[in-house]
């Protein structure tokens, strides 16, 4: 109705306030990325914060902490200055498939080139005269993609590492897996042994010439069979070095070709700490995970008889406990943590639990069913499956086989009883850090896939001794040590009693199933079946003090009243973990005879429960140990993995920040 001029004024005037509007809009835009962001976090939290900002000063966010006291979520305020923690994980596998000209086969014929690819040498190895065994063993060698032949070479900026992996049991064998625990940036090799009478070494299940004193030659003969045939690189002498290399040896204390880190797990934890024992010079740093010293207590936990009575009069001084998350729960951290109602688990009621047995009632009655109680000793039903296990009858072997792994894998899955958890409890880590010769709480994820350094958490310390006795299991052990004689006369196993076996098996049905075919196409014969780590495992633990010798002291942490703790439990301090400089290199000249070790500890873990760890702790104040409060035995398991990659790359950093000081050596000859 207007006239026609208006109508286009207020048009115009209409799209100049828009214009204006969005001109406005760009500028705030651009300020807000260019100004300081104010970040709130509760009091205590902006330690970690700091901590983990070292990686995020190439971002546009200047950020300046404010701490409050207010009750705000600290996952919230977190979450706007960082990246969501995650768990470090396994690296990928590599493939290994290699063609003549040394590039990777393409199964999936994709265009990608993978960075890295693992040339495999596998290989056997005869033992002492005598024996029948004969070792088989992997060497996985990482070879990296290079630009400039558009091939995979050994070429690398700096040699890398050599790692090996010493597998549980006894008797569990060592897998390709394994190997993804290790950095192919930083691990250029990593060897895999099969143990005497386990995997692929022949013959399996094998148990003469079989005990830990031999298996500790055989690591050691490994080694030297490596640098002998050079199959591990870095190991070879060059030509122009023999001239020198007489003065080397006369004048290094160290053996000239170590293995940089040894992984052990289990009983591999055992094997490790012969060997570094024994061979002190020939190892530069060990990571152990589910600590076992293969101790008569420790068998006694897994596979004793309950006693007859559960009664057990409270010893003086000891008070309830709580639930293990509610005293772990306390005090602010950059994680939240739900208080559940406090539980009735005493200390007086773990006391009584002093095997495995009396945990697993149903599982052990199961295990204990059947079996005629030849043997009045706490032994008796171990005893029983050995002669099975061991014995001639065929059908007696496979049915034992069968309830044994039903009694070891039911405590494997289920360990401890536990509440139902948040996934921040999950990844709680109790830390003896040797560098400030203290407990402390860290949660198990990191920032980036590239972090070793787990977010540390505040929480009292006065709760400490309570948690610690808390995840003992057989055993309410102080720090005090007390010496008491070990017979080292044991010079035979027991004796393998067919009789036993048969009279025991005519309570059991004979087995009368057709064959099968396994997984690969082959038939499978349960009566010609070989359960190796079973046999192994049963006959390493009833002959403990006969497989064991002559480490028993050692291992017992019991050396003679002539032998000062210090003089056997001791080692430089492995890298801190608190930084991602990794601090000063590790010295390759070790004047104890353990080295730098960091050892990985699940907190319900019921195979082996964190007994063994914290009494090594006791005597070995240079250790770290790291304790996964909620995890178990596996060395799958989320949190465990996480802490075995960040251990192992710890170590690597450090040691390879070492290697110019074997160049500097070798060119010098001192």
């Amino acid at each position: 109705d207007g006239h026609p001029l208006d109508y286009v004024h207020n048009t115009a005037k209409e799209m100049m306030i828009l214009v204006i509007a969005l001109v406005s809009a760009t500028v705030a835009f651009r300020s807000l990325f260019s100004c300081n962001a104010l970040i709130v976090l509760p009091r205590g939290s902006n330690r970690n914060l700091h901590r983990a900002s070292a990686g995020l000063s190439s971002t546009p966010f200047r950020r300046h902490i404010i701490t409050s006291s207010l009750n705000s979520s600290p996952d919230d305020s977190v979450s706007d200055a960082i990246d969501s923690p995650i768990l470090r994980s396994l690296y990928d596998p590599l493939p290994t498939r290699i063609d003549c000209n040394g590039t990777v086969s393409n199964e999936n014929n994709t265009t990608e080139v993978p960075k890295w690819v693992n040339k495999v040498t596998s290989g056997t190895l005869a033992t002492e005269e005598g024996s029948p065994h004969e070792l088989y063993f992997e060497v996985h060698h990482r070879l990296s993609f290079d630009n400039n032949t558009q091939d995979y070479s050994t070429a690398r900026q700096q040699r890398g590492l050599v790692g090996l992996v010493l597998h549980g049991g006894p008797g569990a064998g060592s897998f390709p897996k394994h190997t993804q625990f290790f950095s192919p940036d930083l691990y250029e090799y990593v060897v895999l042994l099969d143990q005497r009478g386990c995997g692929r070494s022949t013959p399996l299940g094998e148990v003469t010439f079989n005990r830990l004193e031999l298996l500790v030659n055989d690591v050691e003969m490994l080694r030297q069979h490596l640098v002998k045939e050079g199959l591990i690189d870095k190991w070879i002498v060059e030509e122009e070095e023999e001239e020198n290399k007489q003065l080397i040896q006369s004048t290094q204390p160290r053996n000239h070709h170590p293995w940089d880190v040894i992984l052990g797990g289990s009983w591999g934890c055992t094997l490790a700490m012969a060997y570094a024992f024994t061979h002190p010079n020939s190892v530069r740093a060990m990571v152990l995970r589910g600590v076992c010293l293969f101790r008569e207590k420790e068998i006694d936990w897994l596979f004793g008889n309950p006693p007859e009575s559960s009664t057990v009069t409270p010893r003086a001084g000891v008070s309830k406990t709580s639930n293990l998350r509610d005293l772990t729960a306390g005090g602010s951290s950059s994680v939240s943590m739900a208080r559940p109602p406090a539980t009735t688990t005493t200390l007086e009621e773990i006391e009584r639990q002093s095997v495995a047995a009396q945990l697993f009632t149903e599982q052990w009655k199961e295990f204990s069913s059947g079996v005629e109680d030849v043997e009045n000793n706490k032994r008796s039903v171990l005893h029983s499956y050995y002669h099975r296990l061991l014995g001639t009858d065929a059908n007696s072997r496979y049915k034992a086989m069968r309830s044994w792994f039903r009694w070891e894998m039911g405590i494997y899955g289920n360990g401890f009883k536990k509440s139902e958890d948040s996934n921040e409890d999950k990844n709680r880590l109790l830390v003896w850090d040797p560098s400030r010769a203290s407990w402390v709480f860290e949660v198990a994820q990191v920032h980036n896939q590239k972090s070793v350094a787990s977010i540390c958490v505040d929480i009292s310390s006065s709760e400490h001794e309570e948690i610690l006795r808390s995840l003992r299991r057989f055993s309410t052990s102080s720090s005090s040590h007390t010496s008491s004689k070990i017979d080292e006369n044991i010079l035979e196993p027991l004796p393998i009693e067919d009789t036993i076996a048969a009279r025991t098996e005519s309570k059991v049905e004979d087995i009368k199933q057709p064959s099968s075919k396994n997984g690969n196409g082959n038939t499978f014969d349960p009566t010609t079946y070989i359960p190796a780590q079973a046999m192994l495992t049963c006959y390493y633990s009833v002959n403990d003090e006969y497989c064991i010798h002559p480490f028993n002291s050692f291992l017992s942490i019991n050396p003679p009243p002539s032998i000062p703790l210090s003089s056997w439990y001791s080692s430089k301090l492995p890298p801190p973990s608190s930084s991602q400089s990794y601090g000063s290199s590790i010295s390759p000249d070790l004047p104890f005879p353990l080295p730098p070790t960091i050892a990985i500890q699940g907190g319900n873990d019921a195979i082996c429960p964190a007994d063994t760890a914290l009494d090594l702790h006791n005597v070995w104040e240079q250790l770290e140990l790291r304790i996964a409060l909620k995890s178990g035995h596996s060395m799958y398991d989320s949190v465990i993995a996480g802490e075995i990659v960040k251990s192992l790359e710890r170590f690597g950093h450090s040691l390879m920040m070492g290697e110019e000081d074997d160049v500097l050596l070798k060119a010098t000859g001192v």
